[in-house]
């Protein structure tokens, strides 16, 4: 890891999260967004995890209704989790739930974000599909530029068209989706590596410009920095672009080979 603090300036006398203190909230089923952030870790920054509460998802019943409604819930959930992360003074918010930040378009989420900061008392929430959209950025793949992106999710196909619909709307072309279907939310972090590494492989037969995972309880961390290798194309995970954004944001712009381009390069 290469470490640079050229241009920082210390935030805090804490005696480990000196550079940073990252507060991170993560749903109460989800096991793998909080290690994976640990790993990324850069040395002087903390992260600091309240869980939220649990929301029905109906993927349990195959109830495809229940599992749509659940994607429009209020952000109160979040909200209480972050009134509970506020107390130790985190210098950003990176919310390790996805899919709510999907809805409606770039346009409903920059008032979902909008609306989490200033209860927050404007302190930076840093959210996964925003992120994903920086990412992009920062990889040359820009909008409205023609460019292709095929995704694996663990989701159910209402989620899936709701991942889909955004980054249509945000000026992306969606080649195509392979949604794994998970029963349940903690059976997403039990989700087989092969299954993974099966999705990606199938999805690169196609002429897209990157593949994208947009679960945050997906472990794909890893798997997707060695799949930009033998893919020869950026593969994009969900804690990884996200962590990867709350921290350059931060001003800390420590690089790293272990988690693919975004940490490597950008």
């Amino acid at each position: 890891m290469t470490i640079d603090t050229a241009v920082e300036t210390k935030r805090s006398s804490d005696g480990l999260g000196y550079r940073a203190k990252i507060g991170l909230l993560v749903p109460a089923t989800n096991t793998i967004c909080q290690p994976e952030c640990d790993d990324m870790r850069p040395v002087g920054v903390t992260n600091h995890v309240a869980r939220m509460a649990p929301t029905p998802r109906g993927a349990e019943t195959g109830d495809m209704e229940a599992y749509a409604r659940s994607l429009r819930v209020s952000n109160d959930f979040i909200k209480d989790a972050m009134d509970s992360v506020l107390h130790c003074r985190p210098d950003l918010i990176v919310l390790g739930h996805s899919i709510n930040t999907f809805r409606d378009g770039p346009a409903g989420v920059a008032g979902m974000k909008k609306d989490l900061e200033d209860h927050g008392g404007g302190i930076e929430v840093i959210l996964p599909s925003l992120a994903f959209l920086a990412a992009l950025q920062a990889l040359g793949l820009r909008p409205h530029e023609g460019k292709k992106l095929s995704f694996i999710t663990p989701y159910w196909p209402p989620a899936d068209e709701q991942v889909r619909s955004f980054f249509t709307q945000a000026g992306y072309e969606v080649v195509r989706v392979i949604g794994f279907r998970r029963p349940g939310a903690v059976e997403i972090a039990e989700t087989p590596t092969s299954d993974v590494i099966a999705g990606l492989s199938e999805l690169a037969k196609d002429p897209v410009d990157a593949i994208i995972e947009p679960g945050s309880n997906l472990a794909t961390g890893r798997i997707a920095a060695q799949a930009c290798v033998w893919l020869n194309r950026p593969v994009v995970s969900c804690n990884v672009a996200t962590y990867w954004h709350a921290v350059r944001q931060l001003g800390i712009r420590d690089r790293r080979s272990d988690f693919g381009p975004l940490f490597a390069n950008h």
